[in-house]
């Protein structure tokens, strides 16, 4: 049976060697970048490898958080933001709540223009 506790787990800082899990693709990139630019190589080929720079970093950030979950079970990292309490940019962005007449505004004026 699981429990749950009132206050979740304190965050962790992430220690070295995640740090350059996650930041190293970003170093190759840059390190790759220089000669590129200096030498004419194929900037196509650089702008591929700071994207997939991009694409690491997003995946062992995740993989990095989900290890840390499953085996210390510190969640934290998942837990850390909260919705604002003010429901009103949540109501704007959304368009609902004492916003919910402008969506019906903007689909009568498109009505109206014969969009």
């Amino acid at each position: 049976m699981t429990r749950t506790s009132p206050a979740p787990p304190s965050a962790h800082r992430p220690t070295r060697a995640e740090r350059a899990v996650v930041l190293g693709s970003f170093s190759v990139a840059a390190l790759a970048t220089a000669p590129a630019f200096l030498l004419g190589g194929d900037l196509e080929v650089v702008a591929a490898m700071w994207l997939t720079a991009a694409v690491w970093a997003f995946v062992a950030s995740l993989a990095l958080a989900l290890r840390r979950g499953f085996r210390d079970g510190n969640w934290s990292a998942f837990r850390r933001s909260r919705l604002p309490d003010d429901n009103d940019t949540l109501d704007w962005s959304l368009k609902s709540g004492a916003y919910a007449y402008m969506e019906v505004a903007e689909e009568h004026e498109r009505l109206m223009r014969g969009d």
